[in-house]
């Protein structure tokens, strides 16, 4: 889809009632993240929604998201651009900047903003969390963003510093394992070992793809490396392998193998007794988490239930990507040539 495309389609789905337009194009905003384009396509979507706004309150938004005369989303992209040039500290700047006015105007007052990724994150959230009702949308990704400035002060070596941004980041988006991924780095490289560990316990939970299991194992076997518990290492390692073929894990692998020979230890491939005996030693249950795929499952049924196969598809490619389910596959492809067939005939 490009900009053109999407911007006609949009236009003919607004009603003139504001509020729901906007929230529209919030929701459009967050399917366009799949797109390989999404860049121009969320651009478009943002000055599209900054233009239907009055007067009022579009001053408004520009008091609360604009950053050096210009959106904060844009603020942003200059700083990646910066970033991947090389520019560590202009980077680390713009991001300061975002992070300033994140705090100002979002932060320690009485509403509770969130930036959730997708509708399952959302829900994620709803069922963790069930007495927590009363949130509002975050207008950007202020998760994404405090998680790259994060990044960014981590790479200039101000380990605290980099700690607080990636906190204040989970908090925008609780149930983001990517975010937490960020923090674990932080206290390998802090070697706090007690938080490293901490933060792989509370991270798998909220994994939903199979890579993302594989990188908390692949740092659990880190971590039993560096406390020279090398027989739980090895089967951490053989675990993060399971989901995820990494030459990088291989090498950690062959490293811990070879010390545990250095001291006269044999390692054989673990049974299935020993994984689930290692997982609970350190607190973990073994991926995926079957409160999550239900969840999903559960939701897809809901989504089918309100007519709304696009959301009932996304539903089970979630619980596919947690199980690799051939069954959950099959009801997918179902529904994906369904889901043609519907804009298809929509499209004559």
């Amino acid at each position: 889809m490009n900009v053109t495309e999407l911007m006609a389609q949009i236009r003919t789905e607004m009603t003139g009632d504001l509020e729901k337009d906007i929230q529209h194009l919030q929701d459009i905003a967050t399917d366009l993240h799949k797109e390989e384009n999404s860049k121009e396509l969320l651009e478009a979507v943002a000055e599209y929604a900054f233009s239907l706004m009055p007067d009022n309150a579009r001053d408004k938004m520009v008091e609360m998201t604009f950053v050096n005369g210009k959106r904060m989303d844009q603020v942003y992209g200059e700083a990646v651009k910066l970033l991947e040039s090389g520019d560590t500290d202009g980077s680390a700047a713009l991001l300061s900047a975002i992070s300033d006015k994140i705090a100002e105007k979002f932060e320690g007052g009485s509403v509770k903003w969130f930036s959730f990724r997708n509708p399952f994150e959302y829900h994620m959230y709803r069922y963790l969390y069930p007495d927590d009702t009363v949130f509002d949308r975050a207008p950007f990704d202020f998760a994404k963003y405090l998680a790259m400035y994060g990044y960014v002060l981590l790479e200039q070596r101000k380990a605290l510093d980099a700690e607080k941004a990636i906190e204040r980041a989970i908090k925008f988006n609780p149930v983001g394992a990517d975010i937490r991924f960020e923090l674990a780095e932080i206290n390998k490289f802090a070697h706090n070992q007690e938080r490293l560990l901490k933060v792989c316990q509370d991270t798998l939970p909220l994994c939903t793809t199979a890579d993302r299991y594989a990188r908390v194992l692949a740092n659990m076997g880190f971590y039993c490396y560096v406390a020279s518990d090398y027989d739980s290492a090895a089967v951490f390692y053989f675990e993060s392998l399971r989901f995820e073929q990494s030459k990088a894990v291989e090498l950690e692998l062959q490293d811990v193998l070879h010390r545990m020979k250095t001291f006269g230890m044999k390692f054989a491939p673990p049974t299935h007794g020993k994984i689930i005996d290692t997982y609970e030693k350190y607190g973990l249950t073994p991926p995926p988490d079957s409160r999550m795929v239900n969840l999903a499952l559960t939701l897809a049924d809901s989504a089918r239930q309100h007519g709304r196969i696009d959301l009932e598809l996304m539903f089970l490619r979630t619980a596919y990507d947690m199980t690799h389910e051939a069954a959950f596959r099959e009801r997918m492809e179902t529904v994906a040539a369904e889901l043609q067939e519907q804009q298809n005939t929509s499209g004559t």
